[in-house]
């Protein structure tokens, strides 16, 4: 669009999608003739069996739906994955035309949200003559309804999906002519919006503390006028409107994951001030449908009986209000009214059933009255009739996966007994496309886990990912093709990449490699933060009372925030000893991993699953496309050692001796990072005093991350000025800000150049950017220059092979 406008070329941006596209599209056209060679596919006899099962049961399922009665031809459910496909490929002869009839200057088609762009001829004078220029264009396929007293509406006649009504509603339509610099600046505000609204997903959840503030965000008191420009990319305000509060609900249900309910009780109820003014409304009850039994949800997981129960009733209310004062309480409608409240109860019913999976929720007397309270809403509702039924149906909603809380993480933290599940099915073929022998064999060889509900994993909604499997089982990490497998089980997908990721095979070293591939960087970027843990903090959680306040959040998601806002993104964030609850700091790694942001923190006390005990680890996670899209792997480096004032002051507190992990295995040495090319290592706090660890990584690393919790900043100073020169490489630290003196530290022949950052003191959380060039440091490691910029390598240094 802006190539053309800069151009001097007038044109028309059209957006308009088809009128109830699910609910008018038959399935049937899959299997025709018609459309199988149009499309230029043969389908090989187990394809076509498959196909005519899949449609055998959208049709059974169709049957039973009231629509039925009304357009027996079939329809698709919304939902549903297969839908979106089968939606998709329908309109493949109206794509073609578009591009080859129309020429258009850009085309753009989300299922059946259409967004065309061409150039305008001086006919183009009204919407009646721009849709007759379009149907003209894609004749016949294409033709002109005439609709009294408003805009014409377009017909699609696909001849392989007669059975199909497929019709782009006038009403919906929205074209916008543009021309000269007028247009352009709307291009570019769109684009501001558009950029705006794509920074919501790339950042991690921020609530506003007020309702006003809240509305404000998700759009849901601004004027029409202010969205026209935003709505050129969708079909109205209205779907505006429901993505914005689509994100701060999303943002919401975040907080409730990580947050006890106790900590933002004031926030929620903004926000159910929000929902009751602006989506419990009459028009609000057909329009946030989809978004008003996902607060039901919410209120119940985060123990809101009352409010849950408002909630009901507020609905019931703007139904019965609906009934006295509409068309839908005449004789014709009032059935397939009562239709969309049974839908909506059931809705509801789901999603409290849904919430009760969560660790937290307790399934008593009066959480089941509210499940009860829904006939208020449709009479048929079948509700559990005890307290014990009620319980049986949510295991059965949790080990399906279908919960709010996924099945994954109740295998992980709480099956303590083996599940037996249904009957495996007896057919080997069957058993292989399920992987069951797969899942087993990863059980056993992997993890100390007890028998899994095997369809939970068989037919997951929420696989474990790449992130995950390595820290549910970390022997995958250390055998590259048992991790390559373990994703086809877990995932049913392939690793196209042949690199290594995880850790080498080096057992007789005194060090571990870790390997995660990748392009290498010219110049690497980190966000050095400066973080505060109070000594209460620290406290509770050695005592596994973890401070998950709101306030502690805000903070630490504000932090991450600031960072992925910025123009020049780092490679790396680093965060000091003991400093993120480590729910936080993985939600962050994975947040942080899309933006290809690698993350190194010092995470908070937390037991080891097998022995029990304290850990103090540092969270690596190094951004990867291995698995062929956007990832990290994460794998977490404990404490060697508790220093002298650790030992004693967690004596003190927990009254035993001896209560920090001690590392075994690969991770009982220090670990050699090798990242796109870049090879680090982290030492936590007093992990830096043991000469031998320095010894042993001398020549191997560009760098060295030290996580740390130290009052003694002098002490460490000297460490951390000596490790530059001795090691040869830069180093990296990151302390407590009660402390301070965060900086990255160069081993630069002038004075200047040797704290490339150096930060203390504040009295809130900040970072600052740091850029190193380790290619510079390399060679002059080879090879002394005349102009060096770096101090001469100690005697006896010798570079490690995979740098040089």
């Amino acid at each position: 669009m802006e190539t053309a406008l800069e151009s001097g070329k007038s044109t028309l941006a059209i957006t308009m999608d088809i009128e109830r596209f699910y609910h008018r599209v038959s399935p049937r056209f899959l299997l025709r003739p018609s459309f199988l060679s149009s499309i230029g596919l043969t389908l090989t006899r187990q394809e076509r069996q498959f196909t005519e099962r899949l449609l055998t049961a959208m049709a059974t399922w169709y049957e039973a739906t009231p629509d039925f009665q009304i357009r027996p031809e079939g329809a698709v459910p919304v939902g549903l994955s297969a839908s979106k496909i089968i939606a998709n490929v329908l309109l493949t002869e109206f794509d073609r035309a578009i591009v080859e009839k129309l020429a258009p200057v850009y085309y753009g088609r989300y299922v059946d949200d259409i967004f065309l762009v061409f150039n305008a001829d001086g006919a183009d004078l009204g919407a009646q003559r721009v849709t007759g220029r379009i149907a003209t264009a894609l004749a016949p396929i294409v033709k002109v309804k005439k609709n009294d007293g408003g805009p014409d509406s377009l017909t699609l006649h696909l001849p392989y999906a007669k059975d199909s009504e497929l019709i782009f509603a006038g009403s919906k339509q929205k074209i916008f002519a543009l021309s000269s610099a007028h247009g352009a600046d709307l291009v570019h505000h769109i684009r501001d919006q558009i950029r705006q609204q794509s920074s919501e997903y790339r950042l991690l959840p921020a609530v506003p503390s007020s309702g006003i503030a809240m509305a404000s965000r998700a759009l849901l008191a601004t004027p029409n006028a202010a969205l026209q420009a935003d709505a050129l990319r969708k079909a109205d305000v209205v779907s505006v409107r429901r993505l914005g509060f689509s994100l701060l609900l999303g943002d919401i249900e975040t907080y409730a994951a990580d947050l006890r309910p106790s900590s933002w009780r004031s926030i929620r109820d903004e926000f159910y001030g929000l929902v009751t003014r602006h989506i419990v409304t009459p028009t609000g009850f057909f329009e946030f449908f989809g978004y008003i039994p996902r607060v039901f949800g919410l209120m119940l997981s985060c123990g809101d009986i009352k409010e849950a129960k408002d909630l009901i009733t507020e609905v019931s209310a703007i139904g019965a209000l609906l009934v006295e004062t509409t068309t839908l309480g005449e004789p014709g409608r009032k059935t397939a009214f009562e239709l969309c409240l049974q839908q909506y109860a059931s809705a509801m019913l789901q999603a409290g059933l849904q919430a009760a999976t969560i660790r937290s929720v307790r399934l008593t007397p009066g959480y089941l009255g509210v499940l009860r309270k829904l006939k208020t809403l449709s009479s048929t509702l079948r509700v559990p009739s005890s307290v014990e039924s009620l319980q049986v149906l949510v295991m059965q909603v949790l080990l399906a996966d279908w919960g709010r809380r996924p099945y994954k993480e109740y295998w992980f933290q709480d099956q303590h007994t083996d599940e037996k599940g249904p009957k495996v099915p007896r057919e080997m073929e069957v058993r292989r496309q399920l992987r069951l022998g797969a899942i087993r064999r990863f059980r056993l060889n992997a993890t100390d886990l007890k028998i899994p509900h095997w369809p939970g994993l068989a037919f997951p909604t929420r696989p474990l990912r790449i992130d995950e499997i390595g820290l549910v089982a970390p022997a995958v990490l250390s055998d590259h093709s048992l991790f390559r497998n373990v994703i086809g089980f877990l995932r049913g997908a392939e690793v196209a990449s042949r690199q290594r990721l995880g850790f080498a095979p080096n057992e007789d070293l005194p060090i571990s490699y870790f390997f995660a591939g990748g392009r290498p960087r010219d110049r690497v970027r980190i966000a050095v933060t400066s973080r505060e843990t109070t000594q209460e903090q620290w406290t509770a959680a050695a005592k596994n009372k973890h401070d998950r306040s709101a306030r502690r959040y805000v903070a630490f998601n504000g932090l991450i925030n600031r960072i992925l806002k910025e123009p020049m993104r780092p490679d790396y964030i680093v965060m000091p000893e003991l400093s993120v609850p480590l729910r936080w700091a993985l939600r962050a790694a994975r947040k942080l991993a899309t933006n290809g942001v690698s993350l190194l923190t010092g995470v908070e006390y937390h037991r080891d699953r097998a022995t029990k005990k304290l850990r103090n680890d540092c969270l690596v996670s190094l951004t990867t496309f291995w698995p062929g899209y956007a990832s990290s792997v994460v794998t977490l480096q404990p404490k060697f050692e508790p220093a002298h004032g650790e030992r004693l002051e967690l004596k003190k507190l927990l009254g035993k001796s001896n209560m920090l992990y001690k590392p075994i295995g690969l991770h009982a040495k220090p670990t050699v990072y090798g990242h796109r090319g870049f090879f680090f290592s982290v030492l936590i706090c007093s992990d830096l005093t043991n000469i031998s660890h320095r010894t042993e990584l001398r020549g191997k690393i560009d760098a060295l991350f030290a996580l740390e919790w130290n009052p003694d900043t002098k002490t460490f100073a000297s460490l951390v000025e000596s490790a530059a020169n001795d090691l040869h490489a830069f180093v990296i630290q990151a302390n407590n800000r009660k402390y301070g003196d965060s900086r990255i530290r160069s081993p630069a022949s002038q004075d200047y150049a040797r704290d490339v950052v150096q930060v203390k003191g504040g009295v809130s959380d900040y970072y600052v950017l740091g850029e190193i060039d380790y290619h510079d440091l390399r060679a002059e490691q080879r090879r002394r220059t005349k102009k060096p910029q770096f101090k001469p390598v100690p005697i006896g240094y010798v570079m490690s092979k995979y740098r040089k």
